[in-house]
């Protein structure tokens, strides 16, 4: 049997070959790497376990993967999947934003009204003298 080099196309025959895991294992992750640096990866990945993070833990606040959840540092913790969590946190600060959106307006408001003042005073100032 004969294969061929991926890189030059040249033909070898196949013989004594041995199985590289250190290079399989490389050439995986390489794989699962986006080539365009530019692009915003769709998944994140658990530092320790290289595993997708689909859960937040509620306790620790942080995203969190499946491994994660069974390890003794979040035996007790709750959990959530990310989808909902993302929903749950993306609605909490509508509610902050639109809260602090009213409070911006009446502190631009009471801002106008205490120049008004100023210049009223300004003003009165100015006749008096």
């Amino acid at each position: 049997e004969i294969n061929s080099c991926p890189e030059c196309r040249e033909d070898f025959p196949v013989g004594n070959l041995r199985v590289n895991r250190v290079l399989a294992n490389l050439a995986q992750r390489a794989r699962k790497l986006k080539l365009n640096p530019g692009e915003v990866a769709s998944t994140h990945q658990c530092q320790e376990h290289q595993e997708e993070l689909k859960l937040f833990c509620e306790t620790d606040k942080k995203l969190i993967c499946v491994i994660c959840r069974d390890s003794r540092e979040h035996r007790e913790h709750r959990f959530l999947p990310v989808k909902e969590a993302v929903e749950i946190y993306k609605n909490q600060i509508k509610v902050s934003l639109d809260s602090l959106t009213e409070k911006k307006s009446a502190v631009v408001q009471t801002e106008q009204k205490q120049n008004g003042k100023i210049s009223e005073v300004r003003e009165e100032a100015c006749r008096k003298r």
